[in-house]
């Protein structure tokens, strides 16, 4: 089995020793509830100061060597990557201390866990058992959250394949080819987005299985499959959710003619019901194309609330694998790439596990229509996206055993 999710939420523990801190700790306030990945980036336990501002009292602002945290009125003042922070003229020693990474301000948990019920000891309380920093009269909702996101591996029965490219676990994909069906997707010089999709998540699945790693596919024909269920094809035995796509300008403008290369996507977790850019709302108007018995709603409350604990987890993950791929199959492409970036693609989030959507080119591009037509170039770019997966693959298993 990989990736077990919804396992009892026992990791605790000392929070100032990396071995025994949690994947995520829950953050349960009257402003609602979400599990917020721990990162040992630097050897200690921190958390993105992003997602807990966006349900404690908080904000930060970043100067060249301090970061100044306001919790709901008080001011802690932190020498970014020294193991200490200020708070009303006295030096408070930590074991870690803040840091930046990629432009994100990064709290040490230790702060958050052991100081933060101290000054607001009326407020707010740290349950290390649970894993849990709450509000004082929140009712318990959910006392369960997923394991760390990412593959849990299997390394009985693995592949000579998978063992000749560094495996040294059983690993499966999930394909999912875009639109389909009366759903054509995005179209250019007399090529459909769906068939090209198609045609190089095929090319895709024979790549990943000659590396080794089992593939499912959302759809190996032209049919329309909605997005709930290409979502489900990711079940317990996978690791990852794929989608492919084929990218078209927003107009017919002279000034979009020269648009090309490939790009990558992972959900923005931080802001699931935001506003999507463009191409997600393009992507997003399968749904127009389901009937109603298609779009599976849940009415159950709970249900919501673990899957909200179980995406967030996923981010990082999510992001590490869309900068490899893009990396890889960037080499390949005639275009290159173009970027890698979050948005709001309804597909990603329902997958319930680390999931990216690839562009792989513009379809109104001649440059990239006829790499992304040609049984060549399709098996090519497929083969760097397989690369890219393995890679992201590898380094996961080297997390896992250190």
């Amino acid at each position: 089995m990989v990736l077990p999710v919804l396992v009892l939420m026992a990791a605790g523990g000392a929070v100032d020793a990396p071995g025994t801190a949690p994947a995520a700790i829950v953050i349960a306030t009257s402003r609602g509830q979400r599990a917020i990945p721990v990162s040992l980036a630097l050897g200690h336990p921190s958390l993105a100061a992003a997602q807990l501002s966006a349900l404690l009292p908080m904000s930060a602002q970043i100067g060249r060597d301090w970061a100044t945290v306001d919790f709901a009125g008080q001011q802690f003042r932190f020498l970014l990557g020294a193991p200490l922070f200020q708070f009303q003229n006295r030096i408070i020693h930590l074991v870690g201390g803040a840091f930046m990474q990629r432009d994100s301000l990064y709290l040490p948990l230790q702060w958050l866990a052991e100081y933060i019920p101290r000054v607001f000891h009326e407020a707010y309380r740290y349950d290390p058992l649970a894993a849990r920093f709450e509000e004082l009269g929140i009712t318990r909702v959910a006392t369960r959250v997923s394991q760390p996101a990412g593959p849990t591996p299997r390394p009985s029965d693995v592949p000579a394949a998978a063992r000749a490219v560094g495996l040294s676990a059983r690993h499966r994909v999930t394909i999912d080819a875009g639109h389909g069906g009366r759903d054509p997707g995005t179209s250019g010089r007399g090529v459909r987005e769906k068939n090209v999709a198609l045609a190089i998540s095929l090319a895709l699945r024979e790549a990943l299985r000659d590396r080794g790693v089992d593939v499912t596919m959302t759809r190996t024909t032209d049919v329309l499959v909605p997005l709930s269920t290409r979502a489900s094809k990711c079940n317990a035995e996978c690791d990852l959710f794929v989608s492919i796509h084929v990218n078209a300008p927003p107009g017919s403008s002279s000034r979009y003619r020269g648009l090309a290369g490939l790009e990558a996507y992972f959900f923005d977790y931080s802001d699931p019901h935001g506003a999507p850019d463009r191409i997600a709302v393009r992507e997003n108007e399968s749904l127009r194309y389901e009937t109603d018995a298609d779009q599976v709603a849940s009415g159950d409350p709970l249900g919501f609330i673990l899957r909200d604990l179980e995406e967030n987890e996923y981010i990082r993950e999510s992001a590490q694998l869309a900068d490899l791929v893009v990396e890889a199959a960037g080499a390949v492409h005639p275009s290159g790439s173009r970027k890698v970036a979050q948005d709001n693609f309804e597909v990603l989030r329902r997958a319930g596990r680390p999931a990216i959507l690839i562009e792989t080119g513009y379809i109104t591009n001649a440059t990239d229509n006829r790499f992304l037509t040609s049984v060549a170039g399709q098996r090519r770019l497929a083969g760097a996206i397989a690369d890219g997966i393995v890679e992201y693959l590898r380094s996961y298993e080297n997390k896992v055993s250190q």
